[in-house]
């Protein structure tokens, strides 16, 4: 730092001993200076990941802008997923997605221009700040521009301007807001410009914020808004009309900025699907927003959650740069400490302000009090002010204004002289220690600018060209005006390839036809997300069926584009490897293109990912849906339509069931509730589904992401406003708990399941409650979370008090070591168990006395380690007698009204098998893979029969791998083998390696200990042989294969080595058992997909034995039948139970079909049809231990095809379908008819037949339909009727835009005028006023730490007025340093317990600012009238 030319002709000993003022040897800011600070923008930008674009704000602004701006021109887009409107596309016209534009017009790849405009962004928000400073006169030349270079690359903006640079726009110019308006009104500084014009160069600011994100814009604006207003309150006569006349002129600026964004805004609010309810919660969002952490500038509170915004995670976990951001915090509240700070009231206010609206809903210690009433505001007509981290602004500039005057008051020495005085100066060596500290903290914050550290990763050079070529097929495929959908599976919340993160998917900016996806922000209506989670529950569990292509067909889905390149570590996503066997599994789907290379997770020689189930598959494939129609309109007799109970992920069910009866797709139908809201009748009858099921989504993931079935008065563990997507007007299937069979007797609770869906990872829907309970010991109620076993506890509380009570309690085998001990208690008492082992029960008798609830907690693991608590069954009895007392959980559909058709029951979250095929037919298995089906067991729904009814049952059954199953596949005569295995699978089992077939392999568990190190396979021949050697068939890739066995033929065995061939010879021996042990195995690691690396087990393919007979593969034709004579106890008695009545079932199927997981169907054996009467009557259906439950169909009996009839849809003729209007011919009818199209059902939309009005109807649960009355033909017209509106409003309000500009900037001649004259000054606050700001003081004190925040702040406030101004500045910094050191004691993510919750950084912080307040109103009643307006005197230095 240096002075200028004036200061420096003054002796050193002077300046040393009274420095001049900034007026006097302070400089503004040059063009030259400016162009200088552009250029290190530019260098700071181009040094990020050179030559590869970041995924910032939207891909389209890269890959596509003008296309994109063109497509922001209507508000409806039938391209996006499902059609939607455009969600605050229309914010990017200006000037974000113009300045992309231009770029991209002018040949500019787009990593450059994106460069470009994160250099103008910095350059803005550095030169911003600075004119501010200097229109306040606040600071010397030198602290402005460390203070521009401070906020310029504040904690906000480093965490935004690689991501989401859109959020930082506003930001950077906040500052640019207030300058006109502080050079109009301020008595400082002084303007030659006309009032007028000074405001709408304020407004013109505004209007280059733009509306990608209108919160973010208005945040910003609120800072001068809330300046304007401090100015009003104690201005009196031709000031405050001078200021009342500038905010007119403002108002009338601003509306000439924001008129182009604000009537779409306001349009999309009447249009737009509640997607607020599905993404980040306020419970989220204020987590982290304690006074410390908003104050130093990270209340982001993605950070905290995700690393992919890589400066903002590094900022919120390194103690350095906590220490850093918090140094510069507590600089800029000392400044603002300081009497002579001009406009220092103001400024305070807008950072308590900003502090009250950003910390309000804090929930820890030392927490605001309205914290919990706040967070739900935010959660309910708050909802789009969520996200509090965009108030920033209220913060960033008073604190870095106050760092600016602070330094200017250092005195910094230039020669001996002077450094001779300032040593001989205690208060002179303290000021320029602590400027050095600040200096070092800015330099250090500013570190990753220079490092490149502000560029995510995940940044990419360019999107493959085979995305590009996919989307030029598939636009070339579409002859007709509504073209076909394209559905790219597998779903991700955000899209991060092996080549790069895009976050938005690729053929969003490329495809030129319609497409969808499942991610983690689907901006449709809850009915369409339903819908598609149900095709993306198949996909991912790797299953499909025959229902799948017809219910993408009635979406509108022509094709389904399998991508290969997604990355598996972070892209949250279900492997490809099963979705292509979903598609392979199920009829009706063609490949029909690829694209790209073959892709796989880049591993190194040694190595493999995901326990090999992720083989190179090609980039993309596209495959052809049959019977896809595209997305045009149909219409179908409204008497046909079925009227469907649940919600639209039941069509797929029933269509999948219609499949397998022979019967054509459902087609067009009504769920009931959106019968019942157009006042529509029952139609042909009503088919009852179990959906919607009751359950908490984690609206973050695509799958795996539902918890179990909840009962209503379970607590919600979830954040978001809502559970799950709702479905308007249908009661859901509930759980229901039963003490003795009575419902209302007993609840059962838990500290939390694997089941729930805020489990890590995905949910586990087998392991919750009701698996303690059900009576089968291989389920288990399975705690929540990896951290700990000790502590967690499942509860029973009952409605009456019960006592003698006895509890047999019996563990399971979880993550972890063993639970050991568990605690039981009661109301009357507790008792301990110890030495518990899993599998085995105990018996506790509980203490006497009745008791109100007992809770099973644990209490000790083995070696005091343990992840998890599972109890595989709990039952009570009473300790006397020994009768059992029976709790049960019961699944309850809501009650109906009206004639059934039929009833389609299934399990929703079905599982998933641990083995995969692949497209050459390679049997690929995990134990990592599987997941246990919701109701392995016993299948209970408890309907309501509206009138009685005899119906026919069917039942589809899966396999389920384990005993009993292998007790059906196993045939005479055959080679047998045993030996442990990582999967249950018979395809991974040890039969595998005797099956006969190389596509599968038997894999032995990991080697985790002695015996898993070296796994044992005994081979069994059906008769005695001569066996001269052996031959291993083992995979090339996955699991390792083995180098070094013992072979034991009942001789006791010899060590050989497996060479190539896998050829071992041994000695002629007579034997019917070969017994393998594995000794040593290839080099083999593998990356499991938590990201762990383990040695990979060992694998065989194949077990020849030589001189055997050899073994011929096994028959998948051969029949297996379990007919209705079968034992009715045993393993494969299946059975259906329904009102009083016991069905048997009976399977014909084959050995193929079992082994492959297959459904079969079970029918039932001769006799009467099943009688259900009225009421309600719970069905049960046993599937043994060899299958678990699929679907349960209950056919309406007489007629034996009840529900077979489809709806009858016909398509009319188009002549004109775009994006927003549509054409068609509707020949009249004799019969009320169904219009319906696969788009997004909006209330934007409107039909008219020859003018006349059609009224609105939901198709399918999503899809938009309208009622055509019988006899009216004619030419309809589909219009979006808003859409007209909208784009006028754009035009128009974008010339405005013009036209402020214009005003704002034409050159006008100006005055000769004295700056330093000053206008007339706000007056004293006076006794009244000071009294009042101090009772706002404690108020928010009280508001920011309740009852504990105001007794800081009085004592505070106390103690201070016992201070000296300068020690008020040293005790506001060394409290916010207190606070930060504490945070940095234990930042998030740092492998330390974060402190940021702890009361200690709370409470300093609260000290901190209760002395800032406090010295503020005492400096007003000893100054009056001064501190607001004096510019810096000669008590002031400069740097």
């Amino acid at each position: 730092m240096r002075t200028t030319a004036s200061c420096r002709a003054r002796s050193s000993t002077a300046r040393a001993a009274e420095p001049t003022t900034p007026s006097e040897c302070g400089r503004r800011l040059t063009r030259r200076d400016i162009a200088l600070v552009t250029v290190a923008a530019l260098l700071f930008s181009f040094w990020q990941a050179p030559g590869r674009i970041a995924p910032d704000t939207k891909l389209d602004l890269t890959a596509d802008p003008v296309g994109f701006l063109l497509r922001a021109a209507h508000l409806w887009s039938p391209e996006a997923p499902m059609g939607q409107i455009q969600n605050q596309a229309y914010g990017y016209f200006f000037p974000h997605g113009l300045f992309f534009a231009v770029g991209d017009l002018a040949g500019l790849p787009g990593w450059v221009t994106q460069r470009l405009w994160w250099a103008l962004l910095l350059t803005v928000g550095f030169v911003g700040l600075v004119r501010l400073a200097e229109a306040l006169r606040i600071g010397s030349f030198g602290s402005r521009l460390l203070a521009g270079a401070i906020f310029a690359t504040s904690p906000r903006v480093l965490t935004t301007l690689g991501s989401i640079s859109s959020e930082t726009l506003p930001l950077m110019l906040a500052p640019w807001v207030l300058v006109p308006m502080v050079r109009a009104l301020d008595a400082a500084a002084g303007d030659p410009r006309p009032l007028w014009q000074a405001a709408l160069r304020s407004a013109a600011a505004v209007a280059l914020m733009g509306a990608v994100n209108a919160v973010a814009t208005a945040a910003a604006v609120g800072v001068a808004a809330l300046w304007w207003a401090a100015s009003l309150i104690l201005a009196r006569g031709a000031d405050l009309r001078r200021r009342l006349t500038f905010g007119a002129w403002w108002a009338l600026g601003l509306a000439l900025a924001c008129l182009w964004w604000l009537v779409p805004l306001l349009l999309l609010s009447r249009l737009s699907p509640p997607f607020l309810d599905f993404i980040e919660s306020a419970r989220a969002t204020t987590e982290w927003s304690s006074l410390t952490e908003v104050l130093r500038g990270t209340s982001s509170w993605t950070p905290f959650v995700s690393g992919e915004r890589a400066a903002g995670a590094v900022l919120v976990s390194e103690p350095a740069a906590v220490l850093a951001t918090g140094v510069l915090a507590a600089a800029g509240l000392a400044g603002l400490a300081m009497a002579r700070l001009p406009r220092r009231r103001t400024l305070i206010a807008l950072l308590v302000v900003g502090l009250l609206i950003m910390c309000l809903g804090y929930p820890a210690a030392l927490g605001s009090p309205l914290a919990e009433q706040y967070r739900d505001f935010l959660d309910g007509a708050g909802a789009p002010l969520r996200n509090l981290h965009k108030f920033d602004a209220f913060l960033r500039i008073p604190l870095t204004l106050g760092v600016a005057h602070l330094l200017a008051r250092v005195r910094v020495p230039v020669d001996a002289a002077s450094w001779r005085t300032v040593n001989k100066s205690v208060r002179g060596e303290r000021g320029l220690a602590a400027a050095l500290v600040v200096l070092v903290a800015a330099i250090s914050t500013g570190t990753l600018t220079w490092t490149g550290g502000m560029a995510p990763p995940g940044s990419y050079r360019a999107i493959p060209d085979y995305w590009q070529q996919t989307a030029d097929w598939l636009a070339a495929q579409e002859s007709t005006a509504a073209p076909t959908r394209a559905l790219v599976v597998p779903g991700a919340p955000f899209a991060d390839q092996l080549w790069g993160l895009t976050r938005d998917e690729p053929l969003q900016a490329m495809a030129r036809t319609p497409w969808a996806v499942r991610d983690a922000i689907p901006l449709t209506p809850p009915g369409a997300i339903r819908a598609l989670d149900s095709v993306q529950r198949e996909l991912a569990a790797g299953r499909g069926g025959p229902g799948l292509a017809p219910t993408l067909a009635a979406q509108g889905v022509g094709f389904v584009v399998l991508r290969a390149d997604l990355e598996p570590a972070t892209s949250r996503s279900a492997r490809p490897l099963l979705v292509a066997q979903a598609l392979r599994a199920s009829p009706g789907f063609t490949p029909v293109a690829e694209f790209g290379p073959l892709v796989a997770p880049p591993v190194a020689d040694g190595f493999v990912v995901d326990n090999g189930l992720r083989p190179e598959l090609p980039a993309v494939t596209i495959y052809r849906v049959d019977g896809a129609t595209g997305t045009g309109p149909s219409l179908t007799s409204l008497a046909d339509l079925p009227r469907v109970v649940g919600g639209p992920e039941a069509l797929l069910a029933i269509n999948t069931a219609r499949a397998r009866a022979g019967l054509g797709p459902l087609g067009p139908s009504l769920l009931a509730a959106d019968a019942r809201r157009a006042g529509l009748d029952e139609g042909p009858g009503l088919i009852i589904t179990d959906s919607p099921a009751l359950r908490e989504i984690d609206f973050g993931r695509v799958d795996d992401h539902a918890s179990a079935l909840r009962s209503p008065d379970d607590r919600r563990l979830t954040k978001n406003a809502v559970a799950d997507y709702p479905v308007d007007g249908q009661d859901p299937v509930v759980a229901q708990w039963l003490l003795d069979g009575e419902p209302g007797r007993v609840r059962v609770s838990s500290s939390g399941s694997a089941a729930d869906a805020t489990q890590p990872g995905q949910t586990a829907p087998a392991a919750g409650a009701a698996a303690a309970f059900d009576g089968d010991p291989t389920t288990a109620w399975v705690s929540r979370g990896l951290e700990s076993a000790v502590g967690q506890w499942l509860r029973l509380d009952f409605a009456e008090p019960k006592e003698n009570l006895a509890v047999t309690v019996t563990t399971a085998q979880a993550i972890g070591p063993n639970v050991t001990s568990i605690l039981v208690s009661t109301d009357g008492g507790s008792a301990v168990a110890h030495d518990v082992e899993p599998g085995v029960p105990t018996r506790v008798v509980l203490p006497t006395g009745p008791t109100g609830h007992v809770q099973i907690r644990a209490i000790a693991t083995e070696n005091r380690g343990g992840n998890q608590f599972a109890l595989a069954d709990v039952a009570l009895a009473d300790a006397a007698t020994g009768a059992p007392i029976s709790v049960r959980r019961q699944v309850l559909l809501p009650e109906v009204d009206g004639p059934v058709r039929q009833w389609v029951l299934g399990a929703e979250l079905g599982g998933r098998d641990q083995c995969v095929t692949d497209d050459a037919g390679r049997v690929r298995c995990a134990g990592a893979l599987g997941l246990d089906p919701e109701e392995p067991g016993v299948f209970t729904r408890t309907l309501s029969v509206p009138q009685a009814a005899a119906v026919e049952p069917t039942v589809w059954l899966r396999p389920l791998p384990g005993s009993a199953l292998n007790q059906l596949l196993a045939e005479p005569g055959r080679m047998t083998a045993e030996g442990p295995s990582a999967v249950t699978d018979v395809r991974g089992s040890a039969t595998a390696a005797v099956d006969g077939d190389p596509q599968t392999t038997w894999i032995a568990p990991e080697p985790t200990d002695r015996a898993s190190r070296y796994p044992t396979l005994t081979v069994r021949l059906p008769a005695p042989a001569e066996v001269t050697g052996l031959r291993l068939t083992a995979p090339a890739d996955y699991p390792a294969r083995p180098t070094r066995v013992r072979v034991d033929l009942g001789d006791g065995g010899s060590e050989r080595t497996v060479g190539a061939d896998g050829v071992l010879a041994l000695p002629p021996t007579r034997t019917d058992t070969v017994t393998i042990t594995v000794l040593r195995t290839e080099d083999l690691l593998d990356t499991n997909s938590l990201g762990f690396t383990t040695r990979a087990p060992v694998g065989i393919s194949e077990v020849e034995v030589l001189g055997a007979p050899p073994q011929a593969a096994a028959d998948p034709q051969r029949p297996v039948h379990i007919a209705c004579d079968s034992d009715p106890s045993g393993p494969y008695g299946l059975g259906l139970t329904a009102a009083g009545r016991l069905i048997r079932l009976q399977v014909s199927t084959t050995a193929g079909a079992l082994r492959t997981g297959q459904p079969v169907r079970a029918t039932p054996c001769p006799g009467p049809p099943l009688d259900l009467g009225a009421g309600r009557v719970e069905v049960a259906v046993n599937p043994g231990r060899a299958f678990t439950v699929d679907t349960v169909l209950l056919d309406a009996a007489p007629s034996p095809t009840a529900g077979d009839t489809a709806s009858d849809t016909v398509e009319p003729a188009v002549t004109e379908w775009t994006a927003t209007r549509r054409t068609l011919t509707v020949p009249a009818a004799d019969r009320d008819r169904v219009l319906s199209v696969p788009e997004s059902t909006n209330p934007g939309w409107h039909a008219r037949i020859d003018g006349v009005e059609l009224a609105p109807v939901v198709v399918d649960g999503w899809q938009q339909g309208w009622v055509v009355p019988a006899g009216l033909g004619g030419t309809a017209v589909l219009t979006f009727d808003l859409d007209g509106a909208y784009r006028w409003s754009l035009g128009v309000g974008l010339a405005l835009v013009a036209v402020l500009f214009v005003a704002a900037f034409w050159p006008r001649r100006r005055p000769e005028s004295d700056p330093s004259t000053p206008r007339a000054g706000p007056a004293d606050l006076g006794t009244v006023g000071v009294v009042g700001g101090a009772v706002a003081g404690l108020g928010a004190a009280w508001l920011l730490g309740g009852w504990w925040g105001l007794g800081i702040g009085v004592l505070a406030g106390a103690v201070t007025t016992r201070l000296s101004r300068s020690a008020r500045v040293w005790t506001v910094f060394g409290a916010m340093s207190v606070a930060v050191v504490a945070l940095a004691a234990g930042p998030w993510h740092s492998g330390l317990p974060y402190t940021g919750h702890d009361a200690a950084p709370q409470a300093a912080a609260l000290a901190a600012l209760a002395v800032l307040v406090a010295g503020a109103l005492i400096d007003c009643r000893e100054r009056p009238g001064r501190a607001e307006y004096d510019a810096p005197n000669h008590h002031e230095g400069n740097t």
